[in-house]
């Protein structure tokens, strides 16, 4: 079935917020141009996918089965990843529902993902991403080289630690985090790690309170977030 309007709408902000995550996403929704290379289309829940170069895709329902994009493009979920995508080259993923626990997404090369509801599954990047969860996210983001920037618009309870080593970290919450989740990523040592915190167990301020930088393992690593409220139990 087709994508609502509702759903374009949020990931045409996502698309403006991560500063132009899935522009080949909404310039094909906006212009819709007449003679354009159609996106093949499958059935929810069907066989592995392999799609070509640049080729667009569709899976209209849950993904079980998998699938493998070594050539970029662009791949469409219309409900939950349960299985694994492979994907290298310059692509952007959108996954409209959640991606299960026993979900994988292995990325190398430019990574542009969309997940519309709960990420519980684990994202292992070796090389830029944009991540952008609408809900809350309780799996596991192993970050790569040179940058990652990650939105979740719900609570943080996960996972977030390098592939290899630590390199620019930018994270967005609009729920939750605690912080100690946000100093074990301090312990991490990226060279640069922001993030914006709508709600944690401490007051509200900016944070570290103490050495924002330090200095180990022969490199400098910047830290730097806010918290804006304080959540009460």
């Amino acid at each position: 079935m087709p994508i609502s309007t509702d759903m374009m709408v949020r990931i045409a902000h996502a698309d403006l917020a991560l500063h132009m995550a899935f522009p080949r996403t909404i310039d094909r929704w906006q212009r819709d141009e007449a003679g354009a290379r159609p996106w093949k289309v499958e059935a929810g829940n069907c066989p592995a996918v392999v799609p070509g170069k640049n080729e667009g895709i569709i899976i209209d329902g849950n993904c079980s089965s998998g699938v493998s994009a070594p050539d970029g493009g662009i791949v469409h979920i219309y409900g939950d990843l349960g299985s694994r995508i492979d994907a290298s080259g310059h692509y952007e993923i959108v996954i409209t529902g959640d991606v299960l626990p026993d979900a994988r997404i292995e990325a190398s090369g430019f990574c542009d993902i969309f997940v519309g509801g709960r990420f519980s599954g684990e994202l292992c990047s070796a090389d830029s991403t944009k991540l952008w969860i609408d809900s809350d996210f309780d799996g596991t983001v192993r970050t790569g080289n040179p940058s990652t920037e990650l939105h979740i618009g719900g609570d943080c309870t996960g996972t977030i630690v390098p592939s290899e080593t630590g390199a620019l970290l930018w994270l967005s919450v609009g729920g939750f985090a605690s912080d100690a989740l946000l100093s074990a990523i301090v312990k991490c040592e990226y060279t640069q790690f922001n993030a914006s915190i709508a709600r944690s167990d401490v007051p509200p301020g900016i944070y570290p309170e103490k050495g924002h930088r330090k200095k180990s393992s022969g490199k400098n690593s910047f830290n730097r977030w806010c918290v804006r409220s304080q959540h009460r139990t």
